[in-house]
């Protein structure tokens, strides 16, 4: 697999890249703190004012081939927190057959998964996303923080863009962890949230469709879509 690449040029520029794919993440930061990001691709540049004002923390890149050729399409996850230690990671997919590129955001809060040790073992091309909450199931709050666990999505690459792709595998470990972690759960109503939570992961890791209250906790923003000709 790649690595994504970083190219300093000069003290207040980061340029980010994927190995052999055409685009390029480039931050302007000022004592690390972004102000102004840009995509450039084939098709032009798009400005990403959503990682204003936040600092660049980490990113991955999760490989896999979702269209018409042998090429292996990419999925590339960029990190960014603020302050208060909330953020957003970014997501760049792209198809190589008829070239296309995703711009997607999701948020992210530090959680108790966080202090989980244990290490998820998932197939190529496969990302993990941490949310930030719990999703409302029936007769249960959302909960959310470092103190919480939260809901957590297998994110692919697909023809349409990156997109939760349920991995049953994947939903049977976090299964195992969940269980383990609310063992010491001392409020009934939080306990609760997570049996539901609990039955959904058991549910994904049959291969049963995700709920819909899964569907809305999970907040996977298109910010653009570009596309050129080969």
């Amino acid at each position: 697999m790649p690595a994504p690449k970083t190219y300093e040029g000069g003290s207040n520029l980061r340029t980010l890249r994927v190995v052999d794919y055409p685009m390029v993440l480039v931050l302007e930061q000022d004592k690390g703190t972004i102000s102004s990001a840009w995509l450039r691709t084939p098709a032009g540049a798009v400005e990403i004012e959503q990682v204003e004002g936040m600092s660049y923390i980490a990113e991955s890149v999760f490989l896999s081939q979702v269209d018409q050729d042998s090429k292996d399409d990419v999925l590339w996850r960029t990190s960014y927190t603020n302050f208060d230690g909330d953020g957003i990671h970014l997501w760049i997919g792209m198809t190589t057959w008829l070239p296309k590129v995703y711009i997607l955001k999701t948020p992210f809060q530090y959680t108790r998964w966080d202090a989980v040790p244990a290490k998820l073992i998932v197939p190529k091309g496969t990302a993990v996303y941490i949310s930030p909450a719990t999703p409302a199931y029936e007769k249960t709050d959302s909960y959310s923080g470092r103190d919480s666990y939260s809901f957590v999505y297998t994110l692919r690459m697909t023809p349409e863009g990156p997109s939760f792709v349920p991995v049953p595998d994947v939903y049977r470990q976090l299964y195992i962890l969940l269980r383990a972690g609310i063992q010491g759960e001392s409020s009934p109503t939080k306990k609760l949230a997570y049996v539901r939570m609990l039955n959904e992961f058991s549910s994904l890791a049959d291969g049963n469709p995700p709920q819909a209250e899964t569907l809305l906790n999970l907040q996977l923003e298109k910010i653009a879509v570009l596309s050129w000709k080969r």
